[in-house]
């Protein structure tokens, strides 16, 4: 016997963040993450919903002023780790070398201005 299901779960991605400075619920206000949870030596792992559409508009010049959040991680970086409402400004590096080590896949690191609340 078949049942029709009445909510078709969505696919999720799972994200390694090595590294997080600045404000600490930054990740839990992205509208794309679903959880976070403890990962290896102190990192993160963030599940994220895929298919958010709404970007937000940032600002072409960066801001006169430390960013308020800064994010690193291992392998290729995810976009919607930087789709903040409040993101004013975003500049996102990523090293594709990386160690043959420590980070085979390569490295990633963002820093964010956010706008006042």
């Amino acid at each position: 016997m078949n049942h029709a299901h009445p909510v078709t779960a969505k696919p999720l991605t799972a994200v390694e963040i090595d590294g997080i400075l600045g404000k600490p619920d930054y990740l839990d206000t992205l509208p794309a993450v679903r959880h976070v949870g403890a990962c290896r030596e102190g990192g993160l792992v963030v599940w994220l919903e895929s298919g958010l559409d709404d970007e937000p508009t940032l600002d072409e010049v960066r801001p006169d002023r430390a960013p308020e959040v800064e994010l690193h991680g291992q392998g290729a970086p995810c976009s919607a780790l930087v789709d903040h409402p409040r993101a004013q400004h975003v500049e996102m590096f990523f090293d594709g070398l990386g160690d043959p080590e420590c980070a085979p896949r390569g490295w990633w690191h963002a820093r964010i201005w956010l706008r006042a609340a």
